[in-house]
């Protein structure tokens, strides 16, 4: 297989947390810490106006929600970006780190939110689940597909992590569509909604400045997760993806600047396309050649996706993953799966895999 040419990184390091960096006339780049792994998300800064001329900000999603974030936003606004009041908030899709303080910036400044519908629909509803009845959802999912009970239970322990990573959402949402225009600081910004690392998420094009603010769908150097959650246990998100980087590859051209919200900006979407599809086609040759004759639960297949081992967080995110590349290969006859007396969920070999 042709590596694809190294992708062009427009800068060598990411501003500080409570800074601002201009990327493009009246675009400004800041970073928020997350505490995972993946410890930062960028968010994005528009110098806008009100409908009565007034200076504002508009907002591209809000950070995870937490007290530490919530002060680095009020340290922005009292900084380097006072004399523009919080206007205006969209968010790319429901994950905590785009979402997890909507609410809070709504009841604090008064910011309109905006996102798809489906984004809307479901970060508003799973923090309103309580602990028990969503360890309890999660526990059944994960004993379909394998996983052993004590890790299940420690699990389970954790609750509604949604509710603790998310503060109360707002109380309102105005709507975005997919080929929709928005005006945004002047300038016109097409929506273009991808779908697989989350329902309906939302990127946002701008031709007059050639970006592309591409949320999780375009990441640089690490892969979005797409994965089956337990919300959505039979959903086949992988296609989804795929054929949102079909759309992009047609519409986003090399020169375009991507606007990641994680890692570093960058030249070269076709680039990245051609290694996010690359990436998962090995993924899918590797679990097929993994399933045999002898039945096996997601959870088995696991390590052939993730050969290292993994504690109870990145395991269920592995899981998920492993469930969602099963599901395309039975969408393509190389994998059958079918529940046993015992209600786990087992797979094998399909004849489109003979």
């Amino acid at each position: 297989m042709t590596t694809p040419h190294p992708l062009d990184f427009a800068y060598d390091a990411a501003p500080a947390p409570g800074a601002l960096v201009e990327v493009a006339p009246g675009l400004h780049w800041l970073r928020m810490p997350i505490p995972l792994d993946l410890d930062h998300i960028n968010l994005w800064l528009i110098e806008d106006q009100d409908a009565a001329g007034a200076p504002t900000w508009t907002l591209i999603d809000s950070g995870f929600g937490d007290a530490a974030t919530q002060g680095l936003w009020r340290a922005i606004f009292d900084g380097p970006a006072a004399g523009r009041r919080p206007h205006r908030l969209i968010c790319t899709h429901y994950h905590p780190d785009h979402f997890g303080l909507a609410g809070w910036l709504e009841r604090t400044y008064g910011v309109t939110v905006e996102m798809t519908e489906t984004e809307w629909i479901v970060g508003s509803l799973l923090p309103r689940i309580g602990h028990q009845a969503a360890a309890d959802a999660q526990d059944a999912f994960f004993a379909r597909h394998g996983m052993p009970a004590d890790m299940r239970g420690r699990l389970a322990a954790q609750g509604n992590e949604f509710k603790t990573r998310t503060e109360p959402p707002p109380a309102a949402c105005r709507r975005i569509r997919h080929g929709q225009t928005l005006t945004l600081g002047g300038r016109e910004w097409e929506v273009i909604v991808t779908e697989g690392h989350a329902s309906e998420h939302a990127c946002l094009s701008c031709a007059d400045l050639d970006l592309l603010i591409c949320g999780d769908q375009l990441l640089p150097k690490i892969t979005p997760n797409i994965s089956v959650y337990w919300f959505r246990d039979g959903a086949r998100p992988l296609a989804e993806y795929l054929e949102s980087l079909d759309q992009l590859e047609a519409r986003i051209p090399a020169s375009t600047l991507v606007l990641p919200s994680h890692k570093l900006p960058y030249r070269g979407a076709p680039t990245r396309v051609a290694q996010l599809r690359a990436h998962h086609a090995e993924r899918l040759e590797a679990l097929a050649g993994a399933l045999g004759d002898a039945s096996k639960s997601a959870f088995d297949l696991t390590p052939a996706l993730f050969p290292r081992r993994l504690d109870d967080m990145h395991m269920m995110f592995a899981l998920g993953e492993t469930i969602a590349h099963l599901e395309h290969l039975a969408a393509d006859g190389r994998a059958v799966g079918a529940p046993g007396e015992d209600g786990v969920k087992r797979w094998r070999a399909g004849p489109g895999g003979a």
